[in-house]
């Protein structure tokens, strides 16, 4: 009875999750792209690793958020650690921004696995357009000086932990440590809420917090559960629940749920023992769904072998 509680009080806290806009980008395949979120995955796949992912979420509606990332890492075994690097660059409307980060690791042997710790640093640039802007009152109109217009800069710094053995792994990261200031003006005009109102735009920091396992139920079959929890500071958050399946050691194929948002299906592809593509597809329930209609996410993926890895688990694939 006290498990049966405890798993109810569980499941009653995150389906209370609001899926609120967040303001690092969002991936549905990000159990096979674990470097765009941890830096402590680096090096972790004993293969020189690279991974590209394209990302059109909610098609239907204007200025909706299209993310593309790039990350490639590689071990370096004889000082147990690892290097990597991660760009992304994301439009949403009238914002886009553009990120580069070095990602350092560090590995040691725990229990029977390997605990990872790391971190990164790179520079956000950014830039929001509020002459893209359009008002239902022209009245209304905010006339920002031209420092808006112009690149804003920052340094940026993320850290994590990764666990990870045969068949399981773990992961927690903390994006945005320092909180960077992308921008802060009092030099703003507006007609509704009087002259030299301060705007200002920090990246707050988002926590993530994942782990999978993966069960070999026969040679041509491993059953793969995973679970994300990610939150915004101030709270605000939603969560992941996926159950992937992968076929003959040559395709994945999953369902599953973000919550406060809807479904997501997952395909994977090996073209070859190195090349493989995958793609989700994403849909909203209720009033968002209706109006966003789906997205689309898209991912490729080559591992350049050092070694023979003879590993059950989905971080390998």
């Amino acid at each position: 009875m006290r498990l049966l509680k405890a798993l109810s009080t569980l499941f009653l806290f995150l389906f209370s999750l609001q899926l609120l806009a967040q303001q690092d980008p969002q991936y549905s395949q990000y159990m096979f792209n674990q470097l765009a979120i941890n830096p402590a995955y680096a090096g972790s796949k004993e293969q020189v690793s690279i991974v590209g992912l394209f990302r059109k979420q909610w098609v239907s509606m204007p200025g909706a958020p299209q993310t593309n990332a790039l990350s490639l890492h590689s071990p370096i075994r004889k000082a147990r650690m690892g290097i990597g690097t991660h760009l992304m660059y994301e439009t949403i409307g009238p914002k886009k921004w553009t990120a580069a980060y070095l990602d350092l690791s560090y590995n040691f042997k725990l229990g029977r696995g390997r605990m990872s710790l790391g971190l990164s640093a790179g520079m956000v640039n950014y830039i929001f357009d509020f002459n893209k802007l359009e008002y239902k009152d022209a009245g209304e109109a905010l006339t920002a000086n031209s420092a808006f217009g112009n690149n804003r800069t920052a340094l940026d710094i993320n850290a994590g932990f990764y666990y990870y053995s045969q068949t399981f792994y773990m992961g927690g990261s903390v994006t945005h440590l320092n909180k960077p200031s992308l921008y802060h003006t009092g030099k703003v005009d507006t007609s509704f809420v009087g002259n030299n109102t301060v705007l200002n735009y920090n990246l707050n920091t988002h926590t993530f917090f994942y782990f999978g396992k993966g069960f070999l139920i026969s040679e041509d079959l491993t059953i793969s559960p995973t679970f994300m929890i990610k939150y915004e500071d101030p709270w605000r958050g939603s969560f992941d629940l996926n159950l992937n399946f992968q076929i003959k050691k040559k395709i994945w194929a999953g369902i599953g749920y973000r919550g406060g948002y809807g479904m997501i299906l997952l395909a994977q592809f090996a073209l070859t023992e190195q090349f493989k593509v995958g793609y989700t597809y994403d849909h909203g329930f209720g009033q968002l769904g209706r109006a966003s209609k789906a997205s689309h996410e898209i991912m490729l993926g080559y591992d350049f072998n050092l070694r023979k890895a003879k590993i059950v688990s989905p971080r390998y694939l």
